[in-house]
């Protein structure tokens, strides 16, 4: 975490062609990046919002019987999905995508692969934030599944990582068929962590939408998604290096 954090300011300074444009380009697009992750452009119906609160309800009733038959009847292949999970892996694509947006000239790439990059800072601070506060002990340790014990279950970070990835990824290629790829490949992320009995399902819904939310919401802010309307901060890749270039489209 120590690291990730100067290596992304160094990245960003390096880009950029004279000191003078850091400081705003910067604080404007942490302001974008803020009002994105707590404005929800379609919000959900009253009778939706009501179905998905139900859906959690009753999946969090069957928690401890659902964690308790998944290493029985999930495969244990699933296992080898595991290290897409991890906290590395999303500075792993950053890198993949930083590196092809530079060599072919191509924007989105570079865009999405800082967007991974400043995702998993953010979402590594708040898993730490929510784990230590909800402190759920996981299923395979002593009073399973009990609350504020100071155990680290909820969310399952595994699952939030492997659906920022997705996220950001879906937003990248810009390519609804590629969801097709992204999505069941965080799923079976997700599906490891119970069949390796290390979390509930709870904790891996949870670890999944708070992904799924940071990566969604960050690739807004960076008009990966487009939102008409909005100020924009574009890194526009040229080959041999780079330089950020803001520009305002309304």
């Amino acid at each position: 975490m120590r690291r990730r954090v100067p290596i992304t300011l160094l990245i960003l300074l390096a880009a950029l062609p004279s000191a003078g444009e850091v400081v705003p380009s910067i604080f404007g697009q942490v302001k974008r990046d803020a009002t994105a992750l707590v404005t929800i452009d379609n919000p959900p119906s009253g009778a939706q919002a009501a179905l998905g609160v139900v859906l959690f309800a009753a999946l969090a009733a069957s928690d401890v019987h659902l964690s308790e038959e998944g290493p029985e009847h999930l495969p244990e292949r699933l296992g080898r999905f595991t290290s897409g999970g991890s906290t590395g892996t999303p500075n792993l694509f950053a890198g993949a995508l930083v590196a092809e947006g530079l060599l072919f000239g191509d924007r989105r790439g570079t865009i999405g692969g800082l967007t991974l990059v400043e995702g998993n800072i953010l979402l590594d601070l708040t898993l730490k934030v929510s784990k230590s506060s909800f402190g759920r002990v996981r299923p395979n340790r002593p009073d399973a599944g009990r609350w504020f014990a100071g155990g680290d279950s909820f969310p399952s970070s595994h699952a939030a990582h492997a659906f920022m990835i997705a996220a950001v990824l879906d937003a990248t290629v810009d390519r609804p068929a590629w969801r097709w790829v992204f999505y069941p490949l965080a799923s079976g992320v997700a599906l490891a962590r119970i069949q390796e009995g290390v979390h509930f399902p709870t904790d891996v819904v949870a670890g999944g939408l708070l992904g799924w939310w940071i990566g969604h919401r960050l690739s807004v802010a960076h008009d990966l998604v487009e939102r008409p309307g909005s100020p924009r901060i574009a890194c526009v890749p040229v080959r041999g290096g780079g330089f950020v270039a803001v520009s305002f489209s309304w």
